[in-house]
């Protein structure tokens, strides 16, 4: 694959056209981590660092930098691109590029009634080792659902280092995504506190045995 670059405007944004279809139609502006979790490249972009902004169209991607020369930049960005797109991932995330129905947007004032779709998506997600979901396990410590259909969760995983936190974190987002009226979705680990068992809910603690007061 030979990608080529073109020069913008704005000497913070850098085109690059890898040749071949990046979006199916329109365009779409990536701002943030936050909202690249839409999409794998652009997640994959983001993790560069000096990289502040990614933009997909039709058959090019358009990069903006917040520092940095673009003489150390490109390299990776250009990496990035071609080892993407040639392993035939997607650029965006299946729930959206699967052709689905346009999601529904949220109402101003029902962010906390969106909060509740959104845990009942994670009982989907099922911790490999207990066989039990994550959000009655205890794990899923927090959702929020912000303007524009973006929806943060902070969770943890039974042990840090557990060889399923991946998994989890990427069942998640995924869970998460296909709730009518998300768009974006940030999941961030943390293991302060620690989890405990106590944590599960009640029908998670008649499932395993354990009353409380009990490890």
């Amino acid at each position: 694959m030979f990608i080529q670059t073109e020069a913008t405007a704005d000497p913070a944004r850098l085109k690059f056209l890898p040749g071949c279809e990046v979006l199916a139609e329109g365009t779409l502006d990536l701002r943030d981590k936050a909202e690249a979790a839409i999409s794998p490249l652009a997640e994959r972009l983001f993790a560069i660092a000096g990289v502040s902004g990614v933009s997909f169209a039709r058959d090019s991607i358009i990069v903006a930098k917040a520092n940095g020369d673009w003489q150390h930049l490109k390299p990776a960005i250009l990496g990035t691109i071609m080892e993407h797109l040639m392993s035939g991932a997607p650029v965006l995330r299946q729930s959206l590029a699967a052709g689905r129905q346009p999601r529904a947007t949220l109402p101003p004032d029902g962010k906390a009634d969106a909060v509740e779709p959104v845990r009942e998506a994670l009982r989907r997600v099922i911790d490999p080792e207990l066989g039990w979901n994550i959000v009655d396990l205890g794990l899923v410590y927090e959702i929020a659902v912000a303007e524009g259909g973006v929806v943060h969760i902070i969770m943890t995983t039974t042990t840090p280092g557990c060889p399923a936190t991946n998994y989890l974190k990427q069942g998640a987002g995924d869970a998460a995504g296909d709730v009518p009226g998300i768009e974006f979705v940030d999941v961030k680990l943390t293991y302060e506190p620690r989890w405990v068992p106590e944590m599960m809910s009640p029908e998670a603690k008649a499932h395993f045995g354990i009353r409380d007061g009990e490890r």
